[in-house]
């Protein structure tokens, strides 16, 4: 048996660059780089490893840990989870600073590598600089913040424990049913060790991607639901996307007569002007997909985890009490929830192999034309909250987030005095539309943008929605656009993200430009965390630290002038081309001067609060308080109560 002499980090190099992946025949490199902040936990170690021999890895300099990381998630997104970027940390702050980007990636099942460093395995110089103590036991470190948030998790304390636990990585990174975070820890004299590993262990594996189908008795199972269903409904989310299944979904709606819903993780993964799409469902969803839930006896759920935006917190798709559901899925643990009739495998083979069947039956929905007539009064809505303007006489009835009328008033009357802004946010979202690339990609998080684009984005771009909402991870707009455009670097990205995302991280911001790669951002200021500041007063409490504002002498509250920020000179600070929009006018001229430019832009726009786009016979069952002094939360409580009372249990 023959072997190589080298250490620990060498080792890891050496091993990542020679794992590839495989699916429908196509094969490629699975991990293309590496980003890395140095610190001395790992500089002299796996650093020293990627500055003698990187091989095909590219290494990149992040700015802050949580940053790199969402950036890493991002390009594993937008490749469908077949290249990845894996991440490494100094020990200590460092390390724990990709925790959030951890849970982040394993909550949408999204593949991320770690490598944080961890103290000495010997012991030797400790408590060593940035090292955590727990007196009880000696043995735990930073690097087990990672355990509870980690699909896989292993500390390396002597070199031969390198094999196994990459190995058992890149199982997990895989694994189409329950891939997410793997966390391999290096203790910093670890990665330095020399040892003689057999060569074998560098060979090339092709890790294969299989699309297996259910067996024939849960497949005969789902042709029995579906053959029973009058009104079906299927609901795409993102194992439809990583399945390549979209055209298989558009065939068996068509096949069949039943319309086709998405969650925010499956759209874009077939074209919205398909006639039998009908849009978003459940909470941030709209009213084709909310309505036609009124008489639906079945949702089919293809590769969907069934949260609570996507079921309206278990109201929204159970109003008829006879509703079923169908659950195919990679993973047994998410094809059984919602006491669903279960059919575990690949959406594409799976959906192909009951379509085959229900075409033998001769099945057909019972729908008329009640598909198209919603889709057709939807439509009329969406263009007109996307063609909302304010011109100092409100909105009219029904377009945006209801508030208490006297609080809406004042709030646009103190943001148009103090930060001068006159767009509204809805609108902006449709000039967007209407002037960036059919082609381009639009990142964003959190916030009330998520439920804007999911109602009224439409698009016939593959893959070009780009949408982290299974953690709603505020920081993760600029980052995971600069990791899209890494991924896809001849489509135009576009990051969306309200002022608080924006403040809360922008550091990727300096690599993005290091890169040379142009992302485009757009700040939607409203000087405020909008989306909860409605929760905040749609639920009878009072506007408190929600909104950007400065501290009142007199009353001591956080309720004077708004805070005004400039947000194009901190883009101008990182040398992006900055643009500023008060105006729809404004922001349309803005929109199409960065849209020219071959560097990355800023577009700081001034968005009136409130002008964000109203569900759609939705519900979301938030912790409403059950006593209190105010009316207003009583009354808030009782449409919760009333809505429980409808809502399913489990």
């Amino acid at each position: 048996m023959n072997k190589i002499k080298m250490t620990v980090g060498q080792a890891v190099v050496k091993f990542l660059n020679n794992q590839y992946i495989e699916m429908d025949g196509v094969e490629n490199p699975f991990v293309d780089g590496i980003f890395t902040i140095f610190g001395h936990g790992m500089v002299v170690g796996l650093g020293q490893a990627l500055d003698e021999d990187p091989g095909r890895l590219r290494v990149y300099q992040g700015r802050n840990e949580q940053g790199m990381a969402h950036a890493a998630i991002a390009y594993a997104k937008q490749n469908n989870r077949r290249r990845i970027l894996a991440c490494t940390s100094s020990i200590g702050p460092g390390a724990v600073n990709m925790v959030t980007a951890a849970l982040t990636a394993s909550i949408n099942h999204v593949p991320l590598l770690l490598f944080p460093s961890d103290s000495f395995a010997t012991r030797q110089p400790d408590p060593v600089l940035q090292q955590m103590e727990v007196p009880s036991d000696l043995s735990i470190t930073a690097s087990d913040c990672f355990k509870p948030v980690a699909k896989y998790w292993d500390r390396v304390t002597r070199p031969e424990q390198l094999m196994p636990a990459l190995i058992n990585a890149m199982r997990v990174l895989t694994d189409t049913a329950d891939c997410g975070t793997a966390v391999v820890s290096l203790p910093q004299d670890v990665q330095g060790e020399s040892f003689e590993f057999p060569e074998y262990f560098f060979q090339k594996r092709v890790h294969h991607i299989s699309r297996q189908c259910a067996d024939e008795y849960e497949v005969n199972k789902a042709v029995e639901v579906i053959k029973a269903a009058k009104k079906p409904m299927l609901i795409s989310g993102g194992g439809v996307r990583y399945s390549e299944a979209g055209q298989t979904v558009m065939d068996f709606a068509k096949a069949f007569n039943i319309p086709v819903s998405q969650t925010q993780a499956g759209h874009s993964a077939l074209p919205d002007s398909f006639d039998l799409s009908v849009g978003g469902v459940g909470v941030t969803g709209g009213l084709a997909a909310n309505a036609l839930c009124k008489d639906c006896d079945l949702i089919i759920g293809v590769g969907t985890r069934f949260n609570d935006f996507v079921t309206g917190s278990k109201w929204v798709l159970f109003r008829n009490p006879d509703m079923k559901v169908l659950a195919i899925n990679t993973s047994e643990f998410h094809a059984e929830k919602l006491d669903a009739t279960r059919c575990v495998g690949d959406a594409k083979v799976t959906l192909e192999a009951i379509m085959a069947k229900l075409k033998a039956e001769g099945y057909k929905s019972a729908y008329t034309n009640e598909i198209q007539e919603i889709r057709e009064i939807w439509e009329k809505e969406r263009l007109s909250v996307l063609g909302v303007q304010y011109h100092g006489e409100g909105f009219g009835e029904g377009k945006f987030v209801p508030c208490v009328p006297s609080w809406t008033e004042k709030i646009m009357t103190d943001f148009i005095r103090d930060i001068g802004g006159t767009i509204t946010e809805s609108n902006a979202v449709g000039i967007l539309r209407e002037e960036i690339d059919d082609d381009a990609i639009v990142v964003a998080a959190a916030g009330s943008l998520p439920a804007d684009l999911e109602r009224l984005w439409v698009t016939d771009a593959k893959d070009t929605y780009h949408m982290e909402y299974g953690a709603s991870c505020m920081g993760y707009e600029i980052a995971g656009a600069f990791g899209a455009k890494l991924a896809a670097p001849k489509q135009e990205v576009y990051s969306l993200t309200g002022d608080g995302s924006f403040l809360m991280l922008n550091s990727e911001l300096a690599t993005a430009m290091q890169e040379n790669v142009k992302i485009t951002v757009v700040v939607f200021d409203n000087a405020a965390f909008g989306c909860i500041n409605n929760l905040q007063m749609g639920n009878g409490v009072g506007t408190l630290c929600t909104e950007m504002r400065h501290r009142n002498e007199e009353s001591g509250k956080l309720d004077g002038a708004y805070c005004y920020t400039d947000f194009g000179k901190i883009g101008e600070g990182y040398g992006m081309k900055a643009f500023y929009a008060k105006t729809p006018e404004e922001f349309r001229e803005a929109v199409r001067a960065a849209k020219k430019e071959s560097v990355s832009c800023i577009i700081d726009a001034k968005v009136l609060p409130k002008t964000m786009a109203e569900g759609y016979e939705s519900w979301w069952h938030i912790g409403v308080a059950s006593t209190s002094k105010s009316a207003d939360v009583q009354e808030a409580r009782k449409r919760i109560d009333e809505h429980l009372a409808e809502a399913r249990m489990y």
